[in-house]
C-alpha cells in the first residue's frame, strides 16, 4: 500500500509478491507495478 498499489498477496508456499494482471488493466498501473517490482528486488530480493 504505500507505494500505492492494492491486491499485492505474498505467495503462501514461497514469499515474495504475487500480482495478477487483466485485459483491462491501464498501463499505466503494468508501469507502476514494473517499478516496484524493480524495487522490490533491490531491497528485498
Amino acid at each position: 500500500r504505500q507505494a500505492g498499489l492494492i491486491g499485492l498477496k505474498g505467495h503462501s508456499s514461497l514469499g515474495g509478491i504475487r500480482a495478477s494482471l487483466y485485459n483491462a488493466m491501464p498501463e499505466a498501473g503494468v508501469d507502476a507495478l514494473i517499478d516496484f517490482m524493480k524495487e522490490f528486488v533491490k531491497t528485498i530480493a
